[in-house]
């Protein structure tokens, strides 16, 4: 017997950082993810088609899987560790393929939200969930983490033009939030104003005000250059982006490294400059579970 389930990337527009500490967040799931293929043979857990070397697979099985009994192979078409949620995809498709391979397609968003946050913190030590919950429910969602769990609604949002340009190098998750936590009370201001930007950026929606939407997460960059966790790389390839048309840009995730995600109308024009500097980039679309 075996099962598959998919899951999809996310990217977050607006928020990063000022999520961890309570403030919203705007996220949004993306048209690449990963693909976990479960089947039932003897022996221990283990995975059979390498996706990663990361050292952590192995403890992030340990929680999502029985340790006896499945052989796992998995697929992903997204950059790894490059703020695209690709730990948070794992968790769920591994959430679901195992309710699917259990009989249990119908399971409730609580036991796979339950799974995926155990794996999430395997890799992330503390993370705010809302990685693995827009990977669960798709499209666009506002969450903000509460002290009483995750709130979180979903968003109408249109299909924007946005182009993710990979800087080629890996951000610490863990490490970075640390770093911020470090800093606090005295960069709460930052974080604050970080969380505000989320409210104008949906302000913005209703009208598809993309220059607004742009500026807004230039901003963001801006003031998460003021936490510290951006780099020289990250700061030229917005800058980039920028140069070539597009009416915002922002470091996508912990910082570090990883990605920038361009709201770009001329997608192409960004595309070619990115190609020029030696910068791998793509377009991605808003994915809506079905």
């Amino acid at each position: 017997m075996s099962a598959s389930a998919f899951a999809p990337g996310k990217l977050i527009l607006v928020g990063e950082h000022a999520v961890v500490y309570g403030h919203p967040a705007l996220a949004v799931a993306v048209d690449r993810g990963t693909t976990v293929h479960l089947r039932h043979a003897d022996g221990p857990t283990r995975i059979t088609f390498p996706f990663d070397r990361d050292p952590r697979l192995d403890a992030a099985l340990a929680v999502a899987l029985p340790a006896k009994g499945f052989r796992v192979e998995i697929a992903s078409d997204l950059p790894i560790g490059r703020g695209m949620g690709s730990s948070a995809a794992l968790a769920v498709a591994l959430a679901c393929a195992r309710c699917e391979i259990e009989g249990d397609p119908d399971a409730t968003l609580d036991s796979i939200d339950s799974t995926a946050m155990a794996v999430e913190r395997v890799f992330h030590g503390d993370p705010s969930g809302i990685d693995h919950t827009v990977s669960m429910l798709g499209g666009a969602i506002r969450f903000r983490r509460g002290v009483d769990g995750p709130e979180y609604a979903a968003v109408d949002i249109p299909q924007l033009p946005l182009v993710v340009i990979d800087s080629g190098s890996s951000g610490d998750t863990a490490a970075l939030v640390a770093s911020v936590k470090a800093q606090r009370p005295e960069c709460d201001p930052t974080l604050t104003q970080i969380g505000d930007l989320v409210q104008d950026f949906l302000a913005a929606l209703p009208a598809g005000n993309l220059h607004e939407m742009g500026r807004l997460m230039t901003e963001n960059h801006r003031l998460l250059c003021t936490l510290g966790v951006s780099t020289p790389t990250l700061d030229a390839i917005v800058a980039l982006a920028l140069d070539a048309g597009a009416v915002g840009a922002k470091l996508a995730g912990a910082g570090g490294g990883g990605v920038v995600v361009a709201l770009a109308p001329d997608s192409e024009r960004v595309l070619q400059a990115a190609a020029k500097a030696g910068y791998r980039a793509f377009t991605v679309r808003v994915l809506h579970r079905q």
